[in-house]
C-alpha cells in the first residue's frame, strides 16, 4: 500500500529511499490523489445512473475509467508543482484553477445525491407547473381557438338537420355570408379614399394644388360611384342570404337541409383533425414531461429549493465547499509543505544528470584530440574528427586572397584610413591577426598537456559549480 500510495505521490522512490524521514510525507500525498479518484468514482456513478438512467453495470465500469483518468491528473498536478522557489504561487495558479474546475464537476452530483428527496419533490411541482403553463397555451393558442369554431358550427349544422331544415341557421357563421362580408369591408375602405380624392380635387389639398370642378374632379367622382355601388351590391347579396338563412318557407327548410347535410362531413374532418392535431402536442408534452429526470432540472430544483429554505441553503453551500475541498486536497497538500531533504536530494540529483549528459556529450562532439597518443585517445580522434574536419576545412575564397601578395600600404596612411586600399574588404590587421598561431589550450590526461579532472575526456564546458 505504501508503494501505491508513493507511486500517486509523483515521487521518485530511488531517491526517497535516501531520505526516509520523508516517506511519510509523500504518503499523504498519494493518500490525497487516492481519495478524490475514488470519489471521482462515486460521483461519475451517481450522475450516470441518476442523470442519464444507465444501468449500473455500464455506470460502474465508466465510472472507474473516469477515476483513473482523474487520478492520472491529480499526479500530474501535485508532480510539476515545485514546493520552493518564489514564484512558486505564480506557477501554481494555472494548477489551481484546474484543481478548482475538476472540483466542481465532481462534487455537483454528490450533493444533488445528498440531497435527493428534496430535489424529487421539487421536480414534482416543476412539472405540474409546466403541464398548467401549456394547458392555458392550449385553451388560447390558434389551434385551440379553431377547435372551439368548428365544434360551433358542426354543432349548429346538426341542429339544422336534426330539425329538417326548421331551425334557421346563424349568419354569422355562414360561409357566404362571411365571405361577402369580408368583401364588402375591403370595397368601403376604397370607397373612402375615394371619396377623399374626389373631395381634394373640388376643395383642393396638400396633393391637388388645382381645386374646382375639372376633369381630374369628375374622373374622381366616377370612380367613387363605381365603388359605391359595389359595396351597395355587396350589401344586397348579404341582406339576401341573411333572409334566406332565416327564412321559414318550405323551400328555404329544404334549401338549408340540403346545405347542412353537404357541409357536416367537410367540417366535421375538419374538426376531427384540429382535435388530434391538439392532442398529439398534448402527448407530446406529456411524453416529455413525464421522462424529464435528468441532471439539468435537478440542477434547477436543487436552486430553487435552496432558494426558498436558507437552513437547506447553508447545508448546500457547506456541503459543495467541502467536497470541493476535498478535490483541491493533493494540490493544497502539496502548496503547504516547506520543501525537505527529498527535493535538496532531487536538485542534486537533476544537476548530476545534466552533469553526465555533458560529459557524454563532450566526449562525442566536444573537442579536437591530440595528434598522437594511446588507444582512447585515437578513438576520441575518431568520434570527434569530423567535427574539427569542419572547424579545420579551409575557404576556398580565403585561400584564393591570402596567395595573392597584398598591396604595401602607403607609408603615409594609417593602419586604418579609410582611404587606403582595403584588399577585398580585409584590413591590414585583421591580416596580421589571421597569421598568428591559436591560442586554445587542450585539456589531456597525457604527460604533454594540462590534465583534465575527467581523465580520458576532453573538457568543452567547465563545472558551474566546482
Amino acid at each position: 500500500m505504501r508503494t501505491l500510495l508513493i507511486t500517486l505521490s509523483g515521487a521518485r522512490p530511488e531517491i526517497l529511499k535516501l531520505c526516509p524521514t520523508e516517506q511519510g510525507k509523500f504518503e499523504g500525498i498519494g493518500g490525497a490523489v487516492l481519495t478524490t479518484s475514488v470519489l471521482a468514482v462515486v460521483s461519475m456513478t451517481f450522475a450516470l445512473n441518476s442523470a442519464l438512467g444507465v444501468s449500473l453495470f455500464l455506470a460502474i465500469p465508466a465510472s472507474l475509467v473516469w477515476g483513473l483518468a482523474i487520478m492520472s491528473l491529480d499526479r500530474w498536478l501535485v508532480s510539476t508543482m515545485q514546493a520552493d522557489g518564489p514564484r512558486r504561487w505564480r506557477v501554481a495558479l494555472p494548477r489551481i484553477l484546474m484543481a478548482v474546475l475538476l472540483g466542481l464537476v465532481i462534487s455537483t452530483p454528490l450533493v444533488l445525491q445528498i440531497f435527493k428527496s428534496e430535489i424529487d419533490a421539487q421536480i414534482v411541482q416543476i412539472k405540474q407547473q409546466r403541464a398548467n403553463e401549456f394547458s392555458t397555451r392550449q385553451n388560447t393558442g390558434s389551434v385551440a381557438q379553431e377547435v372551439t369554431r368548428l365544434r360551433k358550427e358542426t354543432t349548429a349544422l346538426q341542429n339544422v338537420i336534426t330539425s329538417e331544415g326548421d331551425v334557421p341557421l346563424d349568419p354569422a357563421k355562414d360561409p357566404k355570408v362571411v365571405s361577402l362580408t369580408a368583401d364588402r369591408d375591403a370595397q368601403q375602405v376604397q370607397t373612402r379614399k375615394l371619396y377623399d380624392e374626389w373631395q381634394c380635387q373640388l376643395y383642393g389639398g396638400k396633393t391637388c394644388p388645382r381645386k374646382g370642378n375639372g376633369p381630374l374632379a369628375q374622373a374622381s367622382k366616377s370612380n367613387y360611384e363605381k365603388a359605391k355601388s359595389r359595396v351597395d351590391l355587396l350589401n344586397r347579396q348579404i341582406e339576401e342570404r341573411k333572409s334566406e338563412l332565416t327564412a321559414t318557407d318550405a323551400s328555404s327548410k329544404k334549401e338549408r337541409l340540403a346545405q347542412a347535410t353537404q357541409a357536416l362531413p367537410k367540417t366535421q374532418e375538419l374538426l376531427d383533425a384540429a382535435v388530434r392535431r391538439q392532442s398529439d402536442l398534448q402527448n407530446a408534452f406529456d411524453a416529455e414531461n413525464r421522462t424529464t429526470d435528468g441532471l439539468l432540472i435537478r440542477l434547477q430544483a436543487l436552486n430553487e429549493v435552496s432558494g426558498e429554505d436558507t437552513t437547506l441553503r447553508s447545508t448546500h453551500l457547506l456541503l459543495f465547499l467541502l467536497f470541493l475541498l476535498i478535490e483541491c486536497l493533493p494540490v493544497a497538500v502539496k502548496l503547504m509543505q516547506k520543501p525537505g531533504n527529498y527535493e535538496r536530494i532531487l536538485n542534486l540529483a537533476a544537476k548530476q544528470e545534466f552533469r553526465d549528459a555533458r560529459d557524454s556529450y563532450s566526449s562525442q562532439f566536444g573537442s579536437h584530440p591530440p595528434a598522437a597518443g594511446s588507444a582512447p585517445q585515437q578513438k576520441i580522434h575518431d568520434d570527434s574528427a569530423s567535427i574539427w574536419d569542419i572547424w579545420e576545412e579551409p575557404d576556398p575564397l580565403r585561400a584564393t586572397r591570402r596567395t595573392q601578395a597584398p598591396a604595401e600600404p602607403s607609408k603615409t596612411a594609417h593602419l586604418t584610413d579609410p582611404q587606403a586600399p582595403d584588399n577585398d574588404h580585409y584590413s591590414v590587421e585583421e591580416d596580421m591577426l589571421r597569421t598568428m598561431q591559436g591560442t586554445r589550450v587542450f585539456h589531456r590526461s597525457d604527460s604533454t598537456g594540462p590534465v583534465s579532472e575527467r581523465h580520458g575526456k576532453i573538457e568543452l564546458f567547465p563545472d558551474d559549480d566546482d
